[in-house]
């Protein structure tokens, strides 16, 4: 399923909500979604009322189809369940709103407005405009989105699927400090697949690296195939460090054979995560760069970092405290295999200063210089200038990226003046992803339709929404 989002103006004063649509079939292979509001009760304002406290947030809804009509609309107000005290651990909470739609196969917009009814001075709307698709009915083997669920028969287990009382983790993948992250999602008519004996396997990749962790795979006994199954893996998320992972279901024959596959991204947030101590006096005398150039290396390292180095970067104020964290972040990365040291940074670092510069911006911070500094050199870059009808683009191709073979990145040049060369295109799971990089590319149909202007709009007055995220990175339902 492709989605985007993008919420606007959530800032700490704001009610922070999140949209997740889930696509399920029925056994008759008819698709549906089931669209998940999740809103975050830490940035609600809890009002007294009969003796306990509780928060109140107005929500709008509208679906529009790729036509931009409108199919769907509602206005509701969400009541979040009261608490004793506005400190109880309930107040830290993300609850779920859910709407079942069947819609026709096709292309789908909604656009949710939500605000605080308490909030003070007065309430400020949040804005969150998400695409998503429905795909075609279909008699054959198919599967479910993956849903990732907080807790299973507890009080607070609302939704309810197949005998199964679950807490949905609706935040976009992106969890704070979880125990156990539990994984939902079903298959359908696997007996039209195969006859013999299988199982599912849940694996964890490190999608920064593409890299699977073996201590983090785990298989349900085999069994026969059946018209249906769900399925649920727990995942003990508390003992990953923070970082963007893949979470991989596979269903594989009784000899190891992975007969199909399909992903969701997983974002861990640890706010336990601890630093590596470290000194100025160790900054002085290994590094000893000064603060204006300091600022653009630590600027280039958030390609690099943990999210909660990131975290730490953003509270970074004094010159002692960039030192600090500088030589701790690469302390750190001398005893974890695989990372790189900082003398291969620094000379990514400079290289793409030199040579991926733009008249907007420094080299480190367009998109050819993040792929540089994040993954290395390529193996081969291609350059075509001068097609016909076609803006200028280049090819990366990199041999093997972590455990991804032939990993290819496409930059092109929509406005032939800043020489940017933005991300059009990658085959790296986790990158964007255009399945259509061919048409952006021709002068002609971008103009007519205005296809280049929309993809690229990542911000503006409005807070554009146009950051592809897919839920199954890499494997849409046209490439199955």
């Amino acid at each position: 399923m492709k989605w985007l989002m993008g919420i606007i103006g959530a800032g700490w004063c704001q009610v922070i909500f999140y949209l997740e649509p889930v696509c399920y079939y029925t056994l008759e292979g008819e698709p549906y979604v089931e669209l998940f509001l999740g809103v975050d009760a830490s940035t609600v304002r809890y009002v007294a009322h009969q003796g306990k406290y509780h928060g109140e947030v107005e929500c709008t809804l509208l679906l529009k189809n790729a036509l931009e009509e409108p199919v769907y609309a509602d206005k509701f107000r969400f009541i979040l369940p009261s608490v004793e005290d506005t400190l109880a651990s309930a107040r830290y909470r993300i609850y779920a709103d859910v709407r079942r739609l069947r819609l026709p196969a096709g292309t789908y917009f909604i656009d949710v407005e939500a605000f605080d009814l308490h909030q003070l001075p007065r309430p400020q709307k949040v804005r969150a405009v998400l695409e998503f698709e429905v795909p075609p009915s279909t008699s054959g083997f198919r599967y479910s989105d993956l849903l990732y669920v907080n807790g299973v028969g507890t009080a607070a287990a609302a939704y309810e699927r197949h005998t199964l009382r679950l807490e949905p983790w609706v935040s976009n993948g992106l969890l704070v400090d979880p125990e156990t992250v539990w994984v939902y999602g079903e298959v359908y008519a696997l007996d039209s697949l195969m006859t013999e004996p299988y199982y599912l396997r849940l694996r964890l990749l490190d999608a920064q690296r593409a890299q699977p962790l073996p201590e983090f795979s785990f298989a349900r006994r085999p069994s026969r195939p059946k018209p249906f199954e769900a399925f649920l893996f727990a995942l003990p998320a508390h003992r990953l460090p923070s970082g963007i992972y893949l979470v991989q279901i596979e269903v594989c024959r009784n000899d190891g054979e992975v007969v199909a596959s399909w992903y969701r991204r997983l974002t861990l947030l640890s706010t336990k995560e601890p630093l590596i101590e470290a000194s100025e006096a160790e900054y002085e005398a290994e590094y000893a760069f000064p603060e204006a150039k300091l600022n653009e290396l630590l600027g280039a390292m958030t390609y690099l970092a943990t999210p909660t180095e990131k975290s730490f970067m953003r509270a970074l104020q004094t010159f002692s405290e960039k030192k600090k964290f500088f030589v701790s972040f690469w302390k750190k990365r001398k005893s974890t295999p695989g990372s790189i040291d900082f003398r291969e940074f620094l000379q990514r670092f400079e290289y793409a200063q030199q040579h991926f510069k733009s008249s907007i911006r420094p080299g480190w911070r367009t998109d050819r210089g993040r792929v540089f500094i994040q993954y290395g050199p390529p193996n081969d870059m291609q350059f075509f200038y001068n097609e016909p009808d076609k803006y200028p683009y280049q090819i990366w191709t990199y041999n093997q990226i972590g455990s991804q073979g032939q990993v290819f990145f496409v930059f092109y040049d929509p406005d032939l003046i800043t020489g940017e060369y933005p991300l059009l295109h990658s085959n790296k799971i986790g990158e964007l992803q255009n399945r259509n990089w061919r048409a952006f590319l021709l002068r002609a149909r971008a103009a007519s339709t205005g296809e280049t202007e929309r993809f690229l709009r990542f911000g503006g007055s409005e807070g554009a929404f146009v950051f592809r995220d897919d839920q199954t990175i890499g494997f849409t339902r046209d490439d199955r």
